[in-house]
């Protein structure tokens, strides 16, 4: 019986020797199983559509949920500009973007070859951060009697520190 109990005793003492030893890197390796990659970009997908006319005025506002910050990946633009009172119009989508309430930066996309009956399709590639975002329109050449976008913002959403 002393026999017994003095190997179990033994075995107490090698298990709470390697536990002192091996305890700590085995719980690293469970804590890094279950942490998660938040702002992977498949995690938090954003697109959004935003309509423009002749007739907006100022900016239309793209809306971004608190607490996060959009990246985005790729603008598109399709649609139509015409003018009546000279020969050509070149259009100009608009993004005003701006970080940790810094003042905007504004990117201009001209999308260009348009087809004979003034429609334009684009997509641009494009990686701009942003906490707030308006779209816009501008154009240079002559006034448009006719101008009509969607213009297509999609990226990712990812936490704010």
């Amino acid at each position: 019986m002393k026999n017994k109990l003095l190997a179990f005793a033994g075995m107490l003492a090698l298990v709470a020797v390697l536990g002192k030893f091996y305890a700590t890197p085995l719980m690293a390796q469970v804590r890094a199983a279950l942490v998660q990659d938040v702002d992977q970009p498949a995690r938090a997908p954003f697109q959004a559509v935003v309509s423009i006319t002749s007739t907006t005025t100022g900016y239309t506002a793209v809306p971004i949920p608190s607490g996060k910050r959009l990246v985005i990946d790729q603008v598109t633009a399709n649609g139509y500009a015409q003018t009546t009172s000279g020969p050509w119009i070149q259009p100009i989508i608009l993004l005003n973007s701006s970080v940790a309430g810094n003042t905007g930066a504004i990117y201009y996309l001209g999308p260009t070859n348009p087809t004979p009956n003034g429609q334009y399709y684009q997509t641009w590639p494009l990686k701009i951060y942003s906490d707030s975002l308006f779209v816009g329109y501008g154009y240079s050449g002559y006034q448009p009697s006719g101008f009509v976008f969607d213009v297509i913002v999609s990226g990712h959403l990812v936490s704010l520190p």
